[in-house]
């Protein structure tokens, strides 16, 4: 294994692996240390969240039947097996809200204030603290740029031991390996702050390392690395600990009994009365479903003249199937539907707990929704319970951003259009599963004789929309297709869809989209020829699946022993397929790998008897851990203290 990262540290320097996609891996396995940034992702390219079998359990999953464990090195040098949420069923785990680059800013002051440091940003008053506590950023960088800056001054502040020292704040000495390092370490702080990171760019690390051949770049690339790794984090740990920057979540929580609350104080006598009756809804759920109509109202009322009206009209979404599909438009200003709903009567409570505001920093409440094109999933009765809002091309944030979750919208469970194409799968249309609202009215709209299509929304394919998938369909007898993007993310989402979808009685099929196209083409005059013919050319998605396991545990299938592994890790994914299915891919990895069919049937009968808890029995307590915040000095170790203790002879 140590072999392997040494492989990985040279193929740094080379240029095999670029530093930019190193970081990327950082972000997400960082906690294991730097060695493992490198074991986890040559074991497994895709893997996003590892974890222990134990740990896994503890958040209510499960690892699959049959699944290779990952090995990484604990902090004592032995290998231990986890696992990536790919290779784990169970409980769906919450995924983070996206930020605003504002809120992300904030996170980082809030940090650089806990750490004992000051955030100068110029706002007109004289900093008469200790001049090494000031970090400086000028006033006019954006709150991106801004950002940036302050997550690398903080990576020279922190020294070796992660401990305060303001004289490494050299901004003048800045460059060569040490600006490789601190832009490294912003590059992880902003990913963990939830703030992009595609502005910034990376030397090649033969640049910095030293290109004369008396030195020793191997080195001074790892060095690097581990230095990066560990003061990362440490800020990051720091940044996950600060407690939420409003209170909207518990307004969300309480809004039900708050407003069952207001309701239960009304006289008698308006309870009785009937105009009163009619006046308020009838429970707090009706409250939060009205507040929402009253919003999808008011967003459709500013789509006229909008640039989201224009934007769809150029894609081929006319204004008769942008009024067909109900779309609004929210506007920019940060109070517009809040006063607008308030003006309506709605009380500020019910706004936040339906999804539609949340308090701000200086505690006035903010729409949600601002300059995006919208919109509504609706529940099985047709009544909306949330949006769907897209940004406007080359704007900062989020591409979608979908309705918080709330007592009536959980976007893991909700799928766009289900509402709208309920008629056509009753009568046996087959369901396609695509990623955005515009790729499922564009394929509503083109093939509606052909798909029922139904979007996921940017959330990943769970077992929640399936089982709301299988009230209006039976997905044993039509199976589904999916259709994601295609590009190397959509296929990384193909293959992540398919623990969930191999469950599926009837055949589940995947269309290979063309490069930089999606659904949404289809009412693009030039690309309407070729989404189409890729929509009705499908293949059985398990193809994709043992494929991808084929490439990865078997590489170019040169030597015996890359085959025998391509064969095993392919049969983890056939051992789970029904008879007729599995016939066919046994016959299609012998071919592939070469291998004799009867062995590859003995692999598979071998994974489906297999148990990952008996045969990779981790050790939970050996993982590698967090470093401390507040390091104590290192202890010296006496040659006598080292030696164990004898026991003294008795005469």
């Amino acid at each position: 294994m140590q072999g392997v990262a040494e492989y990985g540290v040279a193929g740094l320097l080379e240029g095999r692996l670029s530093w930019t996609e190193w970081l990327k891996h950082a972000s997400r396995h960082g906690r294991y240390g730097f060695t493992n940034t490198l074991l986890i992702p040559a074991q497994r390219r895709t893997a996003t969240d590892i974890r222990s079998y134990d740990d896994w359990k503890k958040e209510g999953r499960q690892v699959l039947r049959g699944e290779t464990g990952i090995r990484i090195l604990s902090r004592s040098g032995k290998p231990r097996p986890v696992f990536d949420i790919e290779q784990t069923d169970g409980v769906a785990l919450e995924e983070p809200e996206p930020v605003s680059t504002s809120d992300g800013l904030a996170r980082l002051a809030r940090m650089t204030a806990d750490l004992g440091l000051y955030l100068d940003r110029g706002q007109g008053w004289t900093y008469l603290g200790d001049p090494a506590r000031r970090l400086p950023v000028a006033p006019e960088m954006d709150d991106l740029a801004a950002a940036t800056r302050l997550a690398h001054q903080l990576a020279h502040v922190l020294d070796a031991r992660g401990r305060l020292d303001a004289s490494n704040l050299d901004q003048d000495e800045c460059h060569g390996a040490r600006r490789a390092f601190a832009d490294s370490v912003a590059f992880l702080v902003l990913a963990e702050a939830g703030l992009p990171t595609e502005h910034l760019s990376f030397s090649a690390p033969r640049s910095w390392a030293g290109t004369d051949e008396r030195a020793n770049a191997t080195r001074t690339v790892r060095l690097v690395g581990e230095q990066v790794v560990r003061t990362a984090s440490r800020l990051r740990y720091r940044l996950s600990k600060l407690p939420p920057p409003d209170s909207a979540p518990a307004l969300k929580q309480n809004v039900l009994a708050q407003v069952e609350q207001k309701r239960s104080t009304r006289s008698p006598a308006s309870r009785e009365t009937p105009d009163a009756e009619t006046e308020a809804p009838s429970s707090a759920r009706e409250e939060l479903l009205a507040a929402l109509e009253e919003a999808h109202r008011f967003f459709i009322a500013n789509l006229a003249g909008s640039w989201g009206a224009s934007y769809l009209a150029g894609r081929g979404f006319s204004p008769e199937i942008q009024a067909r599909w109900q779309v609004g438009h929210a506007v920019r200003s940060r109070q517009a539907l809040v006063q607008h709903l308030r003006k309506r009567g709605h009380s500020d409570e019910v706004i936040v707990a339906a999804g539609l505001a949340k308090p701000g920093r200086d505690g006035e409440l903010t729409d949600v929704f601002r300059d995006r094109v919208l919109l509504p999933f609706r529940n099985s009765d047709g009544a909306i319970v949330g949006f769907v809002g897209r940004q406007q091309d080359g704007f900062a944030g989020p591409k979608y951003l979908n309705t918080p979750d709330t007592v009536l919208f959980h976007k893991r469970e909700v799928l766009f259009g289900l509402w709208e194409t309920s008629d056509r799968l009753g009568q046996g249309v087959r369901p396609l599963l695509v990623e955005g609202p515009l790729d499922a009215i564009a394929v509503n709209t083109v093939m509606p004789g052909t798909y029922a299509a139904l979007a996921t929304c940017g959330t990943a394919i769970s077992r929640a929309h399936l089982d709301a998938l299988g009230h209006h369909t039976d997905l044993s007898a039509s199976g589904l297709v999916l259709a994601l993007d295609g590009d190397p993310a959509g296929r990384v989402g193909a293959i992540r869809a398919w623990r969930h979808l191999s469950t599926i009685g009837g055949p589940v099929e995947t269309a290979r989209l063309p490069t930089d196209r999606d659904p949404a083409n289809l009412l693009d005059k030039p690309g309407h020829v070729d989404v189409q013919a890729a929509l009705r050319s499908v293949i059985p998605l398990a193809d994709l699946v043992i494929d991808e396991r084929l490439e990865r545990f078997g590489g170019t299938l040169e030597f015996a022993e890359n085959r025998l592994a391509a064969v095993r890790a392919a049969a983890a994914v056939i051992a789970g397929l029904p008879p007729d299915q599995a016939a066919r891919q046994v016959a299609r990895v012998a071919s592939r790998t070469q291998w004799d069919p009867a062995e590859v049937t003995a692999a598979v009968a071998s994974a489906i008897t297999s148990d990952p808890a008996t045969d990779l029995a981790p050790a939970a307590t050996d993982f590698p851990s967090l470093p401390d915040l507040e390091p104590h000095p290192p202890r010296r170790e006496t040659r006598a203290a080292a030696r164990p203790t004898r026991p003294r002879r008795t005469k």
